[in-house]
Order: C-alpha cells, then sequence, then structure tokens
C-alpha cells in the first residue's frame, strides 16, 4: 500500500533520527524545538511549511529529496533509554 505525501515525510523524519541514534529529545533539541511538536511531525499530525523541511534535512546532513523516498514504515520511534 502507497503512503501519502505527508506520511512519507513523517516516517523518514523518524527513518533519518533513528539512523542518526537520536532520541526525540535530542533531536527536538538540535532542531530548538519542542518534543511535542517533533512527535507531531513524525506521526504526520502537523502540516509542516517547506522552508522547515529543509531546516530538518539540514539537521539530518541529508538532502530534503531524501525526506521525500518511499521506504518500510518504522513502527517503533522510541530508542532505548540508557542508564546513567
Amino acid at each position: 500500500m502507497r503512503m501519502d505525501t505527508r506520511n512519507i515525510l513523517a516516517n523518514n523524519i523518524a527513518y533519518f533520527r533513528l539512523k542518526k541514534g537520536w532520541t526525540q529529545e535530542v533531536f527536538a533539541e538540535k532542531l530548538r524545538t519542542t518534543i511535542t511538536y517533533l512527535s507531531s511531525l513524525e506521526n504526520a499530525k502537523r502540516n509542516i511549511r517547506i522552508d522547515y523541511i529543509e531546516h530538518i534535512a539540514n539537521t539530518l546532513d541529508i538532502s530534503v529529496e531524501q525526506l521525500f523516498i518511499e521506504r518500510p514504515i518504522i513502527e517503533n520511534h522510541r530508542m532505548a533509554r540508557t542508564k546513567r
């Protein structure tokens, strides 16, 4: 089943964040946003401005185009917490 564009973008934000080994907390800090906002993006619950898509891509060190390639769905967006 083909995903719509918003879901492809949301899935790829989570995909590349996890590929970097970043928690939502770490990535939100790098984006200078809140965890709540980032979570809403990763769950396709929010519209997003094109310039913010570019900001996300730059922060992830990828091209904007990579955020729109359909990939397998990321089921679990969470990372295991490390013990302190």
